[in-house]
């Protein structure tokens, strides 16, 4: 077998850049082995910064997004395949809402969500455009309230499920919302039609099954206020409404990050005050984490694993078929990062040509307190790998601070 994973520079221009065939064989990161670090550019703010989860296309462009639900603000780059990056994205709408993270990807492009925007990025050219921003017929405002974080491509078109709503309509509408055309279809209207104050408190996807699930909440009248988990299909139909407890001082997007949804149809997510949701199509509401701190949670070959902070290092506990969560265990891969990014590390640098290399000392995970413990759900970059986001070198500009940021393929493992 050959060496391990150090990315020359065309390796790490491409999306097969962590895995090396010697032999006959290819080898594969280890859990908590980085491969190259590649700088993209310098963001506003100091660790913990503010980014969703970084994902790839097919070509093995690489996008990332600046951003988080607290901001009104997005910034997308787009990592070229061929070299250089483009950082121009700046589309997001909506002074209340902030971004919610990357939808999914396609040949060549991939689709955020920031505000009640749903936005197109390019990989080739690093451009973007605003996706039915107006209704194509009526010119009216359209707002996504949830969009489902699953991207579907097949031969004849590429298409996701939003609930989409203008300021006209009573209540918002389930969608299937066409990415090639940039039109709606299959609309399906929420019911009860006399609901009121409709919010999306999250949104998840069942890949598997192009499948999603939504948290609404919304006022019934007399006082009453529901929260409901909604099932939905690739054709934008609700399959199935599961009644939630415990949800009702939950806000809009009060569901950190993205939720998963296991083989057995058991969904989870973390509320950004901390607790726990699990529910199935039969019902479920707030669960009690016990000694983990959760911070979110991971699908990770067809089980959900709520991952946080216990005892003071990073954990990881797996949710049963039954919504019941597993003891919490030291997460292995995580440590093994932060082992990982100890000491001088060269950092590839292709903004500008001529490529050059640097050194970082000591670079820390952009992201969080730990390695991979975030809210955003982990992008299956290759076989048992992942992308992380590293900072390196701080300094401050008009009394603001600044940080060096890249990104780097690293190996992955579950207990």
């Amino acid at each position: 077998m050959g060496a391990r994973t150090q990315s020359s520079l065309a390796a790490g221009l491409l999306a097969a850049a962590t895995l090396l065939p010697s032999a006959g064989c290819i080898e594969y990161l280890d859990g908590g082995e980085l491969g190259q670090l590649r700088y993209f550019g310098d963001v506003r703010g100091e660790v913990p910064l503010r980014f969703t989860s970084p994902i790839s296309d097919r070509e093995g462009n690489i996008y990332v997004l600046f951003g988080s639900p607290d901001i009104a603000e997005a910034i997308g780059f787009v990592g070229h395949a061929g070299g250089g990056w483009t950082g121009s994205c700046l589309v997001h709408e909506n002074s209340s809402r902030g971004a919610h993270g990357w939808v999914g990807r396609a040949l060549r492009r991939a689709w955020y969500w920031s505000g009640d925007s749903l936005v197109e990025v390019f990989g080739v050219s690093g451009g973007c455009r605003e996706l039915l921003d107006t209704d194509p017929d009526t010119g009216a405002d359209l707002a996504f309230k949830g969009v489902i974080p699953w991207v579907k491509e097949t031969p004849s078109r590429t298409t996701t499920v939003a609930l989409i709503q203008s300021p006209s309509d009573p209540v918002p509408f389930f969608v299937v919302v066409d990415l090639d055309q940039g039109v709606y279809t299959n609309l399906s209207e929420f019911v009860p039609r006399g609901a009121e104050a409709v919010q999306v408190l999250g949104v998840g996807a069942h890949p598997p099954d192009d499948a999603g699930v939504m948290v609404v909440k919304y006022d019934a009248g007399e006082d009453t206020v529901r929260v409901e988990g909604r099932f939905v299909n690739d054709r934008s139909e609700v399959t199935d409404i599961a009644n939630l407890s415990g949800l009702d001082e939950v806000g809009e997007d009060g569901i950190a990050g993205f939720m998963q949804v296991s083989d057995n149809m058991v969904a989870a997510g973390v509320l950004l005050t901390g607790g726990l949701v699990v529910f199935d199509p039969n019902g479920g509401g707030v669960r009690d984490p016990g000694n983990l701190e959760p911070v979110g949670v991971q699908r990770w070959n067809g089980d959900v694993w709520v991952v946080g902070i216990g005892n003071g290092r990073p954990a990881v506990a797996r949710i049963d078929e039954r919504g019941v969560l597993e003891s919490p265990q030291v997460w292995s891969s995580s440590e093994q990062t932060a082992t990982a990014l100890r000491g001088p590390h060269v950092v590839l640098d292709d903004r500008v040509r001529p490529v050059r290399t640097i050194t970082w000392n000591d670079p820390l995970q952009a992201v969080g307190d730990f390695p991979l413990v975030q809210a955003h759900p982990i992008h299956p970059y290759a076989q048992d790998t992942t992308l992380l986001l590293i900072a390196g070198p701080g300094y401050s500009t008009g009394g603001q601070p600044f940080s060096s940021v890249a990104v780097a393929p690293v190996g992955i493992t579950f207990p």
